[in-house]
């Protein structure tokens, strides 16, 4: 194997602990996606809700985006919807004739506490009940840490991959 394909065991270490990290991620979030608690908002409208809330109530569908923690293709649509139902409105800001302001309603600010209450009673359990406090406080400044550490990480440089003869 040519230098160009060996893995270094440091790699295969950070590799490992991507995995463990997002496995452990899958599975806890099937748990939550399985809980009796959503029958009023969905999982991916409740981080709607819940970025909207945290971000003072109003955001430009482009900020929405960035802060949403599900993997969301279609943002626009979801909040389409959302407006249809009453939890969320859309207008134009006035410094951006181009732009999209989202706005959470009454109703989704209503449903947004009631389901938040609920769902943190269920990471309460699903991680509580696994790791205690300390081992708690240990796992999220590693996982700050390593949040942190992204911007001052270089990206991949994208050379060409051969072809094998």
């Amino acid at each position: 194997m040519d230098d160009a394909h060996r893995v270094s065991a440091a790699e295969r270490t950070a590799a490992a602990t991507w995995e463990a990290l997002f496995r452990t991620q899958v599975v806890v979030l099937r748990r939550l996606q399985d809980d009796p608690i959503w029958d009023q908002v969905s999982l991916r409208e409740y981080d709607v809700l819940f970025v909207l809330v945290e971000g003072g109530g109003a955001l430009r569908l482009r900020e929405l985006t960035e802060g949403i923690l599900l993997a969301q293709s279609s943002v626009s649509r979801l909040v389409e919807r959302m407006e249809k139902r009453g939890l969320v409105t859309r207008s134009t800001p006035a410094d951006d004739a181009r732009g999209t302001l989202v706005t959470i309603t009454d109703l989704g600010r209503r449903l947004q506490r009631e389901t938040g209450a609920e769902h943190v009673r269920a990471i309460g359990r699903y991680v509580g009940e696994a790791l205690d406090e300390e081992q708690q406080a240990q796992l999220r400044g590693l996982l700050e840490a390593l949040r942190a550490a992204q911007a001052g990480i270089p990206a991949m440089d994208r050379a060409p991959r051969r072809r094998r003869a």
